[in-house]
């Protein structure tokens, strides 16, 4: 049995993410009025206060979210799924995640929106789609569809997955704080991110049963 099964809403569940991305991507590119508008009425909620401790503590989240951090905790998940025999779901990792920097990347410089006016200098590149969002969601969605299953209590894997949703949305809300990304850039990472996820999924049921007979992958679970 795999970690992943058939799943006919897959294609629907693709395509409405896609369309909703490109709705997204394409405001933006084109510089509506009403992107600005919401951007601007989620900031003015997010940053009506800034007391220093909140800062501190966003600080510390976008931090722990940074995307070069993300290769090293996908990098400590694959080490450890090999190590209990799921070597291909390991590579999947970090396929998964690698993929994904890369469309990410190429999103990045098709759309060519310009970071916040008050962004940190450590904050360079475009600005959509956030990269530490995106590869957030992608950490978190390893973990909820590979490690929440093997967890036998219900409300211990009903504890993590609150852990991570509560997780993510901190992240979401520490890039926009900071001044790092618009509201619409952590919504577009996690759309893009959502619609790699479906593919990099569907990608791992057809690949997965053709990996497990290669010498080294013979032995792993799928």
């Amino acid at each position: 049995m795999m970690l992943f099964n058939r799943d006919r809403d897959r294609p629907w569940k693709f395509t409405l993410a896609t369309v909703l991305f490109l709705i997204v991507a394409v405001y933006i590119k084109a510089q509506n009025a009403y992107v600005e508008f919401l951007d601007s009425s989620i900031v003015d909620v997010i940053q009506k206060n800034q007391p220093g401790w909140k800062t501190l503590f966003y600080r510390g989240v976008t931090s722990l979210a940074d995307p070069k951090l993300d290769i090293v905790w996908v990098f400590i998940l694959a080490f450890l799924l090999w190590g209990f025999k799921f070597k291909v779901p390991a590579l999947w990792c970090l396929a998964t995640l690698a993929g994904g920097d890369v469309i990410a990347s190429l999103v990045k410089n098709v759309v060519q929106r310009s970071r916040p006016t008050a962004h940190l200098a450590i904050d360079d590149g475009y600005s959509f789609p956030s990269g530490h969002v995106f590869g957030t969601f992608l950490l978190v969605a390893m973990i909820w569809v590979i490690l929440i299953p093997m967890i036998s209590t219900s409300w211990k894997a009903w504890l993590l997955r609150i852990v991570l949703i509560i997780w993510l949305l901190l992240v979401m809300i520490s890039r926009v704080y900071l001044n790092a990304h618009f509201p619409t850039d952590t919504i577009g990472a996690a759309l893009l991110a959502y619609l790699w996820l479906q593919v990099a999924e569907g990608l791992y049921i057809r690949l997965a049963p053709v990996m497990k007979k290669w010498p080294l992958l013979k032995k792993s679970e799928i």
